[in-house]
């Protein structure tokens, strides 16, 4: 019996209109099932957050063969595999194209501006039916929100690709909200500002950027090219780190990582005009002053100073929004949020500088006691944030290849 044959009236439900939500579905009809694609805004909202931002990688890895086929069956010419895109080429040249392609075929619902608020199981609690085959023939149930309120939809297989930009984590110690951090909201940026248009109100104002990650950096350059202009902008970054916070790796193949961790690293140093670094320091408290803000920046040691800024940006991550599946049997890492045999296996392959090395450790990683159920995607990788989008689509495969081989479908 094929695969397509086999699947017809199977119901998948996929949580997240971004790259590997798109992806999934994708392959998902090509493979004979019946897909329903809930997106809680407009398709690829959370690439458009970050649409002015260069990919480190190149096309070739941010692209899947079985999309590029239907783009050139579409008559659509692809963009050189080799050419660095931005999140808004990524968009206009391949996903949105691509999503158009899906959706006027048969077996996709797309259902934008529709938020799923949680899934469990129909006439099942969460802790029912323990290791017990027959709670795979119970139907997932999704509570849903959207134009027209709110209901009920039933799947046989749910793939949750929401990501977790949704969900950026504090600014405070031990990940906790500083003290006034939630009520000044407004004036903390969360993301890599765009400093030429929707941002462009940071110029020649003092900006406070935290965090030690690659996205701090990018951050950090767009504020140093901003001085360019407005030469009155004033940069400080704060970061729990101490001396020079990236690797630089020899021979790096991706240029566009390797220009911004000598950046960094020449901040950290003092070697940037404009910009002063605050090394082994977390938020302690925010506190409004006039127009602009006060912050109390702590050391480990318990040591303090402020600083006054009139914007602050954070760059500190993210982390999965569990809630979502809380009714679900689910193995979630104590540390990473998420699930528990890809954290294990993520945290048994650390050891290289290079995430570009890292590839997909397999389809039995992607199962969770749960039947029927799994996280793929940034939001598979909880709180680390070295996921990457070539290994979203070899986990396309793999969850694939789990569905086909499973007795439960």
């Amino acid at each position: 019996m094929s695969s397509t044959s086999r699947f017809a009236n199977r119901r998948l439900a996929i949580i997240g209109a971004g790259p590997i939500g798109v992806e999934t579905a994708l392959r998902a009809l090509a493979e004979g099932l019946t897909v329903t694609l809930y997106e809680a805004r407009e398709p690829g909202a959370h690439v458009r957050r970050w649409s002015h931002v260069r990919f480190f990688s190149p096309w070739s890895l941010n692209r899947s063969a079985l999309g590029e086929a239907m783009l050139r069956e579409a008559g659509r010419e692809l963009v050189d595999g080799e050419v660095f895109p931005t999140g808004e080429s990524y968009l206009r040249e391949y996903l949105e194209p691509l999503l158009a392609e899906l959706d006027a075929r048969p077996g996709l619902d797309l259902q934008p501006n529709t938020r799923v608020l949680g899934i469990s199981r129909l006439r099942a609690l969460k802790g029912d039916l323990l290791a017990n085959p027959r709670r795979a023939h119970r139907p997932f149930l999704l509570r849903v929100s959207g134009p027209e309120g709110e209901r009920f939809d039933e799947a046989d297989l749910v793939i949750d690709a929401s990501g977790v930009l949704s969900t950026p984590n504090m600014l405070g110690p031990g990940g906790l909200p500083a003290i006034g951090e939630e009520a000044l909201n407004g004036q903390v940026l969360r993301g890599i500002p765009d400093v030429t248009e929707r941002d462009a109100d940071l110029a020649n104002r003092r900006v406070l950027v935290v965090g030690d990650g690659h996205s701090a950096a990018t951050t950090l350059g767009a504020l140093t090219e901003l001085r360019t202009r407005a030469p009155q902008t004033r940069v400080v970054w704060a970061y729990r780190s101490d001396g020079e916070p990236f690797v630089e790796i020899e021979g790096d193949t991706l240029p566009q990582r390797l220009r911004l961790s000598r950046l960094g690293n020449a901040v950290a140093r003092g070697e940037v005009d404009g910009v002063e670094a605050r090394p082994g320091v977390f938020v302690q408290r925010i506190s409004p002053e006039g127009d602009a803000l006060r912050v109390t920046l702590a050391s480990a040691g318990g040591d303090t100073s402020e600083v006054e800024v009139d914007r602050i940006i954070a760059n500190v991550g993210y982390h999965p929004d569990t809630s979502l599946y809380r009714e679900l049997q689910v193995h979630l890492c104590y540390a990473s949020d998420g699930p528990m045999k890809l954290a294990a296996s993520l945290l048994a392959s650390t050891g290289g500088a290079d995430c570009l090395d890292q590839t997909s450790a397999g389809p039995e990683v992607l199962k969770n006691p749960e039947p029927g159920f799994y996280v793929l995607g940034t939001k598979s990788y909880g709180r680390n944030s070295n996921f990457l989008l070539k290994v979203g689509l070899q986990q396309i495969d793999d969850v694939m290849t789990l569905i086909r081989d499973s007795q439960d479908v």
